[in-house]
């Protein structure tokens, strides 16, 4: 077997690497959490949002309903009024036919 001389300024040079990428992996790491969390929060953002939206949009749609029954409500209610007075006024003009000798 050969002998190999270790210079220990390459080993400190080989050290001081390993630590430096290292150092730089804790980094990266450190981002990718931050990311993560980041995008974690942005996704319940998302869906609290798309709820809250759901239950404006199905407000909405009850408001212009009962809107428009009430409408069709009162149109039906007067239609059948403006019946009942031309029906009263027939029976009116019937008794007083029936009433005359």
């Amino acid at each position: 077997m050969a002998d190999e001389t270790v210079d220990l300024q390459f080993l400190a040079r080989q050290g001081r690497q390993m630590l430096d990428e290292a150092r730089q992996l804790r980094q990266e790491h450190v981002e990718m959490m931050r990311l993560l969390t980041a995008t974690y929060e942005m996704a319940r953002r998302v869906e609290r949002r798309q709820a809250e939206t759901r239950d404006d949009l199905e407000l909405m749609l009850k408001m212009e309903i009962k809107g428009t029954l009430a409408n069709l409500q009162t149109s039906i209610e007067a239609s059948l009024s403006r019946s009942e007075d031309a029906v009263a006024a027939l029976a009116n003009r019937v008794e007083a036919l029936e009433a005359k000798p």
